[in-house]
């Protein structure tokens, strides 16, 4: 009796597993998915902000104000509506995505502006 038992419980979690693994696999896969999107987009408003920083915000004695800055700023918030609009789910994003998303558009705007000034 108590054999028997055990084997319907074996295979009620073997059951399970399964179903747990066909929900999660399109869910995993949403997730790179949203990933990929995420640094492709970060990644193209920085270099594009270093870009536009090195043309028009070129430090001048006419105008000795810099808003690269500002410039940055703009590349960093311009993204939410970005990531709203390809139907991302902006509720799922923490902390640690808003802190990469940040980076990885400040650091390339800060390579490419630098390498655009050498």
């Amino acid at each position: 009796m108590v054999d028997a038992m055990s084997k319907k419980r074996i295979v009620k979690e073997a059951v399970k597993k399964e179903v747990e693994a066909a929900i999660e696999k399109p869910d995993r896969r949403k997730k790179h998915i949203d990933g990929i999107i995420k640094t492709v987009i970060a990644s193209t408003l920085g270099i594009l902000s270093g870009v536009i920083c090195f043309y028009f915000l070129a430090p001048t004695t006419e105008r000795p104000e810099n808003f690269s800055y500002l410039l940055l700023l703009l590349a960093f918030y311009i993204q939410k509506p970005i990531y709203m609009q390809l139907g991302m789910d902006l509720a799922q994003f923490n902390w640690k995505d808003w802190f990469y998303i940040a980076f990885m558009t400040l650091m390339l705007w800060f390579i490419t502006w630098t390498l655009l000034l050498n």
